[in-house]
């Protein structure tokens, strides 16, 4: 799987996405709206070792968004199975921030989630602070269902059919 846009390149992380991973999670605004808890080193290896081994158990997982200049690591986006169902998420380092690079990974990977692999249902969890995040999925066409728990937090649970 790779997905090429202008400005992206998005493929399958790797066993070497691990340190460079390790670098965006571990900074607390990358995780702001999810726990206000940066990743430790194992934990980030762990998460980049969990979406290559979904890559192989469902046919799908978070994938590596790279700049395409230099082919850097920048962030991920993809589809997570969670216990509420075919979750779609991303997150991208701070200096990517701003720039609609967000979105333009999220519309080429949402597509082929839903086009090529024929994912459906599809929900997304976004903190309610997070206005920037919440824009990605209404554009994307998610609809909001309800609020939910989520690491001991509200969030709001947003569907696609």
């Amino acid at each position: 799987m790779e997905l090429i846009t202008d400005r992206l390149v998005i493929n399958k992380f790797t066993e070497s996405d691990k340190e460079p991973w390790w670098q965006i999670e571990k900074n607390f605004e990358v995780r702001k709206y999810i726990n206000q808890k940066p990743l430790s080193r194992v934990e980030a290896a762990n998460y980049v070792s969990a979406a290559i081994e979904s890559y192989v158990i469902n046919g799908y997982g978070r994938y590596a968004v790279r700049d395409i200049a230099n082919l850097k690591l920048i962030g991920m986006c993809g589809f997570l199975l969670d216990e509420m169902g075919i979750d779609f998420g991303y997150r991208y380092c701070p200096n990517s921030w701003g720039k609609g690079i967000a979105y333009e990974a999220a519309k080429e990977v949402f597509q082929f989630g839903t086009k090529t692999l024929g994912l459906s249902p599809i929900v997304a969890g976004v903190h309610p602070k997070n206005v920037a995040s919440e824009k990605i999925l209404k554009k994307l066409g998610f609809q909001f269902k309800s609020k939910v728990n989520f690491m001991d937090q509200k969030f709001l649970k947003y569907e696609f059919h």
